[in-house]
């Protein structure tokens, strides 16, 4: 009875407001270029910051990537998938270098890859630890909104995104 009361205080603080959770929203366009198909495909969105995780929700195709810092999920309508990050490094990388652009954490960033600002344009030469699957990293900061950031692949892959206002 009690385990029911407690639930129902919960979920009336929580619509009342009382209890929230900060919550970074940035829209975004995709442009993701495969070179074993020579496709580029074009994806719009929201990331999506949370204190313990990072959600991507793309407009498109109704898929949404919630990062944990260890594991992926990734959900399409009813289909649920896991992904082991300890196996996929490259996608690891992509959220921990998302979030460490966008919030400035530069230690974070000198911990992965050499920083050369030139421009207003930010590049990135990865330290041997993520080499193999990194080639380099652009990114331009418009005050506290990300102009552009392009993620260049060893395998000639090209990730570009664009924060929509």
């Amino acid at each position: 009875m009690y385990r029911y009361i407690f639930v129902l205080v919960l979920f009336m603080l929580t619509s009342s407001g009382s209890v929230k959770e900060n919550v970074k929203v940035v829209h975004f366009l995709e442009e993701k270029y495969f070179e074993s198909l020579d496709m580029t495909f074009n994806k719009k969105g929201q990331i999506r910051f949370f204190k313990e995780k990072i959600e991507i929700r793309y407009t498109d195709d109704k898929t949404v990537l919630t990062y944990n810092g260890d594991v992926l999920l990734r959900q399409k309508g009813s289909n649920l998938s896991k992904i082991d990050l300890q196996k996929k490094p490259a996608i690891k990388m992509f959220f921990v270098l998302f979030e460490a652009i966008y919030f400035e954490k530069k230690k974070i960033l000198q911990s992965y890859f050499s920083l050369k600002r030139r421009n207003g344009i930010t590049t990135l030469t990865p330290h041997k630890n993520i080499a193999a699957y990194i080639e380099n990293v652009q990114y331009q900061k418009k005050g506290t909104h990300l102009g552009f950031l392009k993620i260049n692949m060893r395998n000639n892959d090209r990730i570009l995104i664009e924060e929509t206002y």
